[in-house]
């Protein structure tokens, strides 16, 4: 049969039309299903098979079209049948094509597609950062705030999992299929919107979409003052999770914030913007002070004002003692002010295990930390600093699982691959260190600690060549970073010529935390202290564990009465009776202990 004689076949048999009449029958089902299925809870896989025998029946009525005919006596086989072999080729073809989408479409077949998670929780949702509609640039820190404070609210929603706000913000401004994103954040919803502010008015219009197939769950467009905003923030989030209880059934949340004053509010997003930024952190800290002038009984407020100071510690160059006195008096006052008005808040019992860590009370720390997490599962901070609590008592498998955790929740969290990686290296895990080095360098190439994350692993172990290897990749890859490194590792590694005056100059000048491994490699213990005391408190948790990751070198300084009378004062002896020695370190009767034990003899 030619293609004319085949084609007029097909219209004769009325096949154009039994496609086309499947086609928008099948397209209604599935629009149907996707909206039933989930209301009555059925499982994700359900739609998608609903779907297949949409798409199988297709072939299936043609084929029947072509061989059957409709006459007065009923449904009959065509006797002049004939020249079927190529729509059977056809309908098979597409027959191969669903189990193909089908199969493919499963996670499981997915090889090699990190960003995929095997199962997408049925509870769970995701809010992407609400578009600035105003045109100004400036005023990004109040759509910014929208967003969090609608993931904040959502994450109480009883379970319901809430995508992290660092993962969500990775996809700022980027567009993209919500399809696509939401399968990479690995939720079956997410919620969109803008923000338009103008004045003392503001345009807030904010979706619920559903992953699997794009459909709008709900919509709705509020214009308010700004006076009302927590008002309106609120009736946001419980139209949200009134959608989301037909759907999913989650029950609404119902807890209600007072009113706030506008200015007040305006001052707390915009110290909040730059916390987060981790910039110009002392603007930061005169915004939140002025939104709790202006609003004394703002809890957040006090709470991020306490968080504020804390993080000031890693990001001030050249801390002085009078610095230090003043961000630490800073951050207890606005943490017991935070307690005394909402200690229910998991913000505040971050604030306060951050208060106790700073005062060397690691155990009281330990207690707030785990209630915040409690309080607010899906609170990344707080498991970041759980984390590291855990490895700066010398807790290292802990760490790892709980920064495991943390980086599971929040993947683009980039601190959490950064406590992921100091646990590794110092339960001297190669895969796990590397991995959490591309992690770091794939979310921020610039970040100090994706950088020198193998140097600093090399010289912790010993490791001389492996070091001035990872050093030749610094000097080509960052040479504008490497001047600090190129002055101490000869120094560290015992080389002859080294300039002390430029060793010394370059240890002032390194940042954070990072001169401790060239100091321990080196095993100047006098030196080692200085530094740390330099730093303040916040640094001068990390003093045991900056030792107890080193092997061989900071277990043998361990031995040391100097270092064992710094670790007296920085509170880890009474943390290890009330919680366990680490390997290596042990009691000593009542009042004394000894660590460095299983130190081996350094050459």
């Amino acid at each position: 049969m030619n293609a004319r004689n085949f084609f007029a076949e097909l219209k004769r048999r009325k096949v154009f039309k039994v496609g086309a009449a499947y086609l928008v029958v099948a397209w209604l089902a599935v629009q149907a299903a996707s909206i039933g299925f989930p209301a009555f809870d059925a499982p994700p896989w359900a739609l998608r098979i609903f779907i297949l025998i949409a798409l199988l029946g297709f072939p299936i009525a043609v084929v029947m079209a072509w061989v059957f005919d409709l006459t007065p006596e009923g449904i009959k086989l065509d006797s002049r049948a004939s020249g079927s072999k190529p729509l059977i080729v056809a309908a098979a073809l597409l027959i191969v094509l669903a189990l193909g989408w089908y199969f493919y479409g499963q996670p499981s077949f997915r090889k090699g597609d990190v960003t995929t998670p095997s199962v997408a929780d049925r509870n769970s949702i995701a809010v992407l950062p609400f578009a600035n509609m105003s045109g100004k640039t400036e005023e990004d820190y109040f759509s910014d705030g929208m967003t969090e404070e609608l993931l904040n609210v959502l994450a109480k929603v009883p379970q319901l999992k809430v995508v992290a706000r660092t993962s969500v913000f990775q996809f700022k401004e980027k567009g993209g299929d919500i399809r696509e994103i939401g399968r990479k954040l690995g939720v079956t919803n997410i919620v969109e919107g803008s923000v338009r502010r103008d004045g003392p008015e503001v345009r807030i219009t904010a979706q619920l979409v559903r992953v699997a197939d794009g459909f709008h769950i709900w919509s709705e467009t509020y214009d308010r003052k700004l006076e009302s905003v927590f008002a309106l923030q609120d009736q946001i989030a419980r139209r949200i999770a009134d959608a989301l209880k037909l759907s999913l059934g989650v029950p609404a949340p119902v807890a209600t914030r007072a009113p706030i004053d506008p200015q007040a509010y305006d001052e707390y997003l915009k110290g909040r913007a730059l916390l987060r930024q981790r910039s110009d952190l002392p603007s930061a800290i005169a915004h939140l002070k002025a939104a709790v002038a202006k609003a004394p009984e703002f809890a957040a407020g006090w709470s991020s004002l306490s968080l504020t100071y804390e993080v000031s510690f890693w990001y001030t160059p050249h801390m002085t003692p009078a610095l230090q006195a003043d961000f630490l008096a800073g951050e207890a006052a606005a943490a017991e002010r935070a307690a005394a008005l909402e200690p229910d808040a998991a913000t505040t019992e971050h604030a306060l295990g951050n208060m106790a860590r700073a005062q060397f009370h690691y155990a009281d720390a330990e207690q707030h930390y785990l209630r915040a997490m409690q309080l607010d599962p899906s609170y990344s901070d707080v498991r970041e600093d759980y984390a590291e609590l855990l490895y700066e008592v010398g807790r290292f498998e802990d760490s790892a699982v709980a920064a495991r955790q943390l980086v599971k929740l929040d993947p683009y969290f980039i601190v959490g691959w950064v406590r992921l990686r100091d646990a590794a290296a110092a339960l001297d895990r190669r895969e796990e260190v590397e991995e959490s080095v591309r992690q770091l360098r794939a979310i921020n190439p610039n970040y100090a600690a994706g950088r020198f994350g193998l140097l600093q692993y090399a010289l912790a172990h010993g490791r001389a060549d492996e070091a001035r290897a990872a050093l030749a990749e610094i000097v080509t890859r960052w040479p504008e970073d490497a001047a600090f490194a190129q002055q101490l590792l000869p120094w560290a590694l015992g080389e002859p010529g080294v300039d002390q005056a430029k060793v010394r100059a370059a240890i002032a000048d390194t940042p954070e935390n990072d001169a401790s491994y060239f100091l321990i490699a080196r095993q100047d213990v006098d030196g080692y202290n200085t530094d740390i005391e330099s730093r303040g408190a916040i640094l001068e948790a990390y003093y045991f564990a900056n030792l107890y990751s080193s092997k061989p070198h900071g277990h043998a300084m361990l031995r040391d009465p100097r270092v064992k009378a710094l670790l007296v004062r920085y509170g880890f002896p009474a943390y290890w009776r009330e919680k366990g020695w680490p390997v290596g370190c042990r009691p000593l009767g009542e009042a004394d202990f000894e660590c460095g034990t299983d130190a081996a003899p350094v050459h």
